[in-house]
């Protein structure tokens, strides 16, 4: 038996203890060292939103789920088809869920499986379809299992995860040395979305948010141009230095208001990068905004054959990520950690550590 912390639906969650199955011949068993709580865990608590009510079709799993996939973990079973990996290996996971024989998939584009897709609107991922790593222990496919760089600590390697969402938007637009750049919101995302635009030698970086709190956490990090909407004009501001425009805006939050700012500041020819999910339609006027302006708008969903790459990235960043990870909370204290991450606008990152 092993502790787990199982959602049920709704502003249902539980901590229970529950069995684990030994690894499948092509996957590996880890013990989970940390896992970071995601704005997505956040939704499915709130509302239920990603969660399986009717059978996944490949996976079969209905609630209640273990919840979690942002983590990482020490390697302590192996299948008999593994080769690769072997026991006390650290790894850190790459949660997607993929069939492997559809032509997406054939394709490199698993993150778009053609057989994942749940008539309910339940995920592709490890924690909403399929058993996830706010658990001691979990079972991961080998495929997905990724080894740390020598040295990396496991808090870094459950980065990976969000920052493998933001290094796909940025290969998706193709952002490149010289650039400027605006962010839309200043969260999780946003904030590991400045941080790899430094790293890829953006010449200007502004980024935008209500919430003081995370503006002073970019200043923090060494970002001078920060800017609240409550309090400034963005695009105005922005377009003192940027005449014309930015080369480049991430929407990194989500809603209306944030995406017609993303619009306003974003240079005629240049490129708009939605990063964030929006719960709720958006009303876009496409004729005199965006094809007029010659604006292209790209969108990414998760990540494919990213993690090796953004691992090396993160380690040889470490001084730059460490700081994205503000609060560590136990399994039987996951409730209150989920809970924090929407009123508490101090974090950036929380993880569970099973081990506390």
């Amino acid at each position: 038996m092993m502790k787990a912390v199982r959602i049920y639906g709704q502003e249902d969650v539980r901590v229970e203890d529950v069995s684990i199955n030994d690894p499948k011949p092509d996957q590996v068993q880890i013990k989970v060292k940390d896992c970071g709580i995601c704005g997505s865990d956040l939704h499915g608590y709130t509302s239920g939103w990603g969660l399986p009510t009717h059978p996944h079709p490949l996976t079969g799993k209905t609630v209640p789920i273990t919840l979690g996939h942002e983590f990482s973990g020490e390697v302590v079973k192996v299948g008999s088809a593994v080769t690769d990996l072997k026991v006390g290996d650290p790894i850190a996971v790459e949660p997607l869920l993929a069939c492997g024989k559809c032509e997406n998939c054939r394709a490199g584009n698993y993150n778009f499986c053609n057989n994942v897709v749940a008539e309910d609107g339940a995920g592709n991922f490890l924690g909403f379809s399929e058993d996830g790593g706010m658990a001691e222990f979990c079972n991961v496919d080998d495929v997905f299992a990724h080894k740390l760089p020598e040295g990396m600590s496991y808090e870094l390697g459950a980065l990976c995860e969000p920052v493998s969402v933001v290094y796909e938007a940025i290969k998706k637009c193709g952002l490149r040395e010289g650039n400027t750049v605006a962010i839309m919101g200043a969260g999780p995302i946003g904030l590991i979305c400045a941080i790899l635009a430094r790293i890829a030698g953006a010449n200007k970086i502004y980024i935008s948010d209500l919430a003081e709190n995370r503006l002073a956490k970019c200043r923090e990090l060494g970002f001078t141009d920060v800017l609240n909407p409550s309090k400034q004009d963005v695009a105005a501001e922005i377009k003192k230095e940027c005449p014309n425009g930015v080369d480049i805006t991430f929407e990194c939050a989500g809603v209306q208001p944030t995406f017609n700012t993303a619009l306003s500041v974003t240079k005629r020819t240049g490129k708009l990068q939605i990063v964030a999910l929006f719960g709720r339609p958006l009303t876009i006027n496409i004729t005199d905004d965006v094809i007029m302006q010659g604006i292209d708008i790209y969108t990414t969903l998760c990540y494919q054959n990213s993690f090796d790459t953004v691992l090396g990235i993160i380690n040889n960043h470490k001084d730059q990520f460490e700081p994205v990870i503000t609060k560590k909370v136990s399994l039987d204290d996951a409730i209150e950690g989920i809970k924090a991450l929407a009123t508490d606008k101090d974090q950036v990152k929380v993880m569970i550590s099973p081990e506390l």
